[in-house]
C-alpha cells in the first residue's frame, strides 16, 4: 500500500560547536475531563487526613447498617 506520509527525520542542533540532540517536544495538552480528574486526585491526596477519616466514617456507617439489619 502506497502512502505519502513523510518519515520523520532526525534533527541536529548545534550548541557551542557541538552536535546535540534537540529537546523533546512538549507533552500534548490534557483534555477537560483529564484535567478535572487530576485536580480531584490532587485535592484528595493533598488532604489525605480528611480523606482517611471520611473513608473510615463511611466504612463504619456501612458496617453499622450491615450488622443492624435483621
Amino acid at each position: 500500500m502506497l502512502t505519502f506520509v513523510s518519515v520523520p527525520q532526525a534533527r541536529i542542533v548545534k550548541s557551542e560547536g557541538q552536535r546535540v540532540a534537540p529537546p523533546p517536544p512538549p507533552p500534548a495538552p490534557r483534555g477537560p475531563i483529564a484535567v478535572r480528574a487530576h485536580e480531584a486526585l490532587a485535592v484528595a491526596l493533598g488532604m489525605w487526613p480528611l480523606t482517611c477519616v471520611l473513608g473510615l466514617g463511611l466504612g463504619l456507617f456501612y458496617l453499622a447498617g450491615l450488622y443492624a439489619s435483621p
